[in-house]
C-alpha cells in the first residue's frame, strides 16, 4: 500500500510517501504561505527520489484543517485532482488529530492540540467536535484536569506566557517543529483510516474567512 500525503493547513508545507506503514520519503518547508508554488514540484521530487510513479499510488491523504483558508484549498485541490484523474481514494484527517498523534502518549500527561484562530481564540477539540474557544476559557477548562498539560500546536507558542503561568514550562516544552502538523504523521494515520471519493472530501472551515465576514458586515 503506497500513500501520498500533503499537509498545507498552516504556514508550513509538508509531503510524505508511506509504503506499508513506513515513511520512505518526506519533505518539510517553512517558507510561509507559498504552498501553491511548491506543492507540485515537491510531490514530483518525492516520486523521482523514490522511483515511484504517481500511477502506482494506492491512496492519497490530505489535511482538512482547520487553519489557513488558502493553504487548505491548495492542498485539497491538488489531492482531489490526483484522485480524480487516477480514480484513487482519499483519506482526509483534520489538523488537530494530526497534531495529537505527533506526540507519544505519556502516563500522567494530557496531550492537548490547539491551533491559533486569531482574535485571542484557538481551534480545539471538545467531545470529538472541533470548535473555537477564547484562549482564556480554554485555559480555565484545562485547569480542571488533574494531569500535567502538554500543548501541541502553534497556540503553544503564540500564547506561551499564558500557558506557562497556568501550567508551567512543561506545558509548552515541545520544539517548534513538533507544533506543526506534518504529512508524515498524516500518511501514517491514513494507513488505518477509511477512505472517501474525491467528491465527498470537504475542507473543515470552522469560521468564515476575513473577506467573507467583512462582506457580511
Amino acid at each position: 500500500m503506497k500513500i501520498l500525503a500533503v499537509e498545507t493547513s498552516g504556514k508550513t508545507f509538508s509531503a510524505a510517501l508511506n509504503e506499508n506503514n513506513v515513511t520512505i520519503a518526506s519533505c518539510y518547508y517553512e517558507y510561509g504561505h507559498i504552498h501553491s508554488e511548491i506543492i507540485i514540484p515537491a510531490v514530483e521530487r518525492l516520486l523521482k527520489d523514490t522511483n515511484i510513479s504517481i500511477e502506482s499510488i494506492d491512496k492519497f491523504a490530505v489535511s482538512t484543517g482547520p487553519g489557513s483558508f488558502t493553504g487548505i484549498r491548495v492542498g485539497m485541490t491538488a489531492i482531489k485532482t490526483f484522485a480524480q484523474i487516477l480514480n484513487k481514494p482519499i483519506t482526509a484527517v483534520d489538523s488537530l488529530t494530526i497534531l495529537e498523534n505527533s506526540v507519544v502518549e505519556q502516563k500522567g500527561v494530557k496531550i492537548v492540540a490547539a491551533i491559533d484562530a486569531l482574535r485571542s481564540e484557538v481551534y480545539v477539540k471538545q467531545k470529538n467536535e472541533i470548535i473555537i474557544k477564547s484562549i482564556d476559557l480554554f485555559i480555565r477548562d484545562l485547569k480542571k484536569c488533574k494531569n500535567k498539560i502538554l500543548v501541541v500546536g502553534n497556540a503553544s507558542e503564540i500564547y506561551r506566557e499564558k500557558f506557562v503561568k497556568s501550567f508551567g514550562e512543561y506545558s509548552v516544552s515541545l520544539p517548534h517543529i513538533m507544533n506543526m502538523p506534518k504529512a508524515e504523521v498524516l500518511a501514517y494515520l491514513a494507513c488505518n483510516l477509511p477512505t472517501s471519493n474525491y467528491t465527498d472530501i470537504k475542507p473543515l472551515y470552522i469560521r468564515r474567512s476575513w473577506a467573507e465576514e467583512i462582506k457580511k458586515k
